[in-house]
């Protein structure tokens, strides 16, 4: 939204209406209700299990919906308007514990950041479909390129932050609570980005061809994201991490055990934030490969967090020794193709288990409810006393049907109210 100062009254007033209903739905005492939920489960001490969505193809429906449908003349408004009405549309239509506030976070503008790295890309196009699938193209091929991988060197643009804390303010004001925001968790996706310069397949040859190779990428990789953490915090670049819809690939993470104990709100250090890391790649690497090349560089980064989550796509069910290393953990990412059983037998200590049902249920010539809830409650059955939630992610294609959306959620509403 830098610079903009010339929006229609009549794209202002759609912006202020729109904002005016999120104040509305925020005051519903379900929102604390979701909170106190949020902090119970991340402590370790559910009511029940919780339940998100998130990574929907809105593009794929939101011009034949009525609610969510973009009127706004301005491009840069109706980016705006667009998450208010996806946000309206998920408090009104899907029964989430996704919490509606009156906060409005505007970023500060940092700079410096990024790696210097660009990758090359092939996409497919999956016919109607919202994604594409992405072949990367080798950038990063010999030693020598690792120095391709820069060292931040961070700063904040006092003047544009400025610019855009004042749009929002005068925007909103009256309505919203516009508060400006720094960083406010530290998401380390190392092996997503590796991938993308090396490219997949030569990658993963790599770990057992040219060890020295990936270590010296893993090396600077890592330093170069802990020489930005350790930026954040000297610079006063950090933000208090709450209220936080979402950790790293999780679930919301509302708790009382952050900020941790001497924390200054006016000087928010790393430990007082989550931190939370994600090596998918490494689905069908071995436990030992996987801390070599991996955990032992991804704990530098998390042992400097307050509280950590672990994971996305990958299963870790063979791999809950390792979770154990991993200081502070409190959500373990349980994706599609995890053995909950085997998980649960093998985790050394408790841990939220962040359940991410299969989203290709969505995607089939026709819906099932049924086989839907029976994953759901054959996930909670073997997740014994494991506290859950549950997250429907990466969904490429509803097939163009916003309503199978709406069914999942009322389908898994009342599988977790069958729980409580």
């Amino acid at each position: 939204m830098d610079g903009e100062d010339q929006m229609t009254t009549r794209d202002r007033d759609i912006l202020r209406t729109l904002a005016a209903e999120i104040a509305e739905l925020a005051q519903d005492p379900v929102q604390q209700e979701r909170i106190d939920g949020w902090k119970a489960l991340n402590s370790l001490e559910p009511v029940r299990p919780m339940l998100w969505i998130t990574e929907i193809p809105w593009r794929e429906f939101e011009d034949d919906v009525t609610e969510l449908r973009a009127q706004c003349a301005d491009a840069r408004a109706r980016r705006v308007e667009r998450g208010l009405r996806r946000k309206i549309f998920t408090a009104r239509k899907l029964r989430v514990d996704e919490v509606l506030a009156t906060d409005f976070y505007v970023n500060r503008a940092i700079e410096g950041g990024g790696y210097g790295v660009e990758f090359k890309e092939e996409r497919i196009e999956q016919g109607a479909a919202f994604i594409q699938s992405h072949h990367f193209l080798p950038v990063m091929k010999e030693l020598d390129d690792v120095k391709k991988i820069k060292m931040p060197e961070l700063r904040c643009n006092a003047e544009r932050t400025a610019e855009r804390v004042a749009f929002f303010e005068d925007l909103f004001d009256g309505i919203l609570d516009v508060k400006e925001a720094g960083v406010r968790q530290q998401s380390f996706v190392d092996w997503d980005l590796i991938v993308t310069w090396t490219g997949v397949t030569e990658a993963l040859m790599d770990l057992m061809t040219r060890p020295d190779y990936i270590h010296a990428i893993m090396r600077r990789l890592t330093d170069s994201f802990l020489s930005a953490m350790t930026q954040l915090e000297e610079q006063n670049l950090l933000s208090y991490p709450h209220p936080l819809d979402r950790v790293h690939s999780g679930a919301a993470g509302y708790t009382d055990e952050l900020p941790q104990p001497g924390a200054d709100p006016d000087h928010i250090r790393l430990i007082d934030q989550w931190g939370g890391v994600s090596p998918q790649i490494f689905s069908d690497v071995s436990p030992e490969m996987h801390e070599e090349f991996a955990l032992q560089y991804e704990i530098e980064v998390l042992s400097r967090c307050g509280l950590n989550y672990y994971g996305c796509c990958e299963p870790l069910h063979n791999k809950m020794h390792l979770m154990a290393k991993i200081p502070r953990l409190r959500k373990i990412s349980v994706s599609a193709w995890c053995d909950v059983a085997k998980a649960v037998s093998e985790a050394e200590q408790p841990y939220v288990f962040s359940h991410k049902p299969s989203p290709a249920i969505l995607a089939e010539d026709a819906f099932s409810q049924e086989r839907a809830a029976e994953d759901m409650r054959d996930r909670l059955a073997k997740s014994g006393d494991m506290p859950s939630e549950f997250i429907m992610k990466d969904i490429s294609t509803v097939r163009g049907d916003v309503n199978r959306i709406i069914a999942w959620c009322d389908m898994a509403n009342r599988v977790i109210r069958e729980q409580a």
